[in-house]
């Protein structure tokens, strides 16, 4: 996000002032988000949103909207993929849609090659159904974001195991990020009731409600 909102200026002249504060506020977007404060998030997102449109940048715009799309996969939450159709209408990327398509579990609809790497091996593992492979192909996900992002796509849209659920608890709690570590304690204490494990359930259900004192 960094990369795309500060870097992406045309040439190596001075960043704008309009994309400084658009990052920005989508950084301190993200940190609401992931930390549960409720209250500053969507105000966050708002003035970034403004921001960008003042730069009339479509382009930037769809990849906010993105960024928004991925924190909620990343918090194993449904998200409505609306605006951003509106923004690829204008300005079509195969880059943004690849992402979107694997944002929302359209696993076949993918470009491999539009898709950013670091994922291509949890899409071939998707596509596959092979939560083993997708185990491995997370955790050597360097970024802990991305990484819980990765869990987040395969727990929203296919079997998951003890293993990945794991990952993103450790990835949430590494980071402090209690938003998606709840729904992911949530997640593992499903499992464990499906599995017919009602000792480990237990376990789960009452570090969330210590947690969430």
């Amino acid at each position: 996000m960094a990369a795309l909102l500060i870097c992406a200026c045309g040439g190596a002249g001075q960043v704008p002032v309009w994309k400084e504060k658009a990052y920005s506020q989508l950084d301190e977007y993200k940190t609401s988000f992931l930390t549960g404060r409720e209250l500053s998030t969507e105000p966050h997102f708002e003035k970034a949103r403004g921001e960008i449109a003042a730069g009339n940048d479509i382009g930037l715009l769809s990849v906010a909207y993105l960024t928004k799309y991925a924190l909620h996969t990343a918090s194993l939450e449904p998200f409505d993929a609306s605006e951003f159709a509106k923004l690829y209408r204008l300005e079509p990327r195969p880059a943004d849609m690849a992402y979107c398509h694997f944002l929302k579990g359209n696993f076949s609809a993918v470009d491999p090659k539009a898709l950013p790497a670091k994922y291509a091996g949890v899409l071939k593992a998707a596509v596959a159904r092979d939560a083993a492979a997708a185990g491995r192909e997370i955790a050597a996900i360097d970024d802990p974001l991305s990484r819980l992002l990765a869990c987040g796509v395969w727990v929203r849209y296919l079997p998951a195991d003890e293993t990945i659920l794991q990952i993103g608890i450790d990835a949430a709690s590494a980071n402090g990020w209690r938003r998606p570590l709840w729904a992911y304690l949530e997640k593992l204490q499903d499992y464990y009731q499906e599995k017919g494990d009602p000792a480990k359930a237990n376990s789960v259900a009452e570090r969330l409600k210590l947690l969430k004192k």
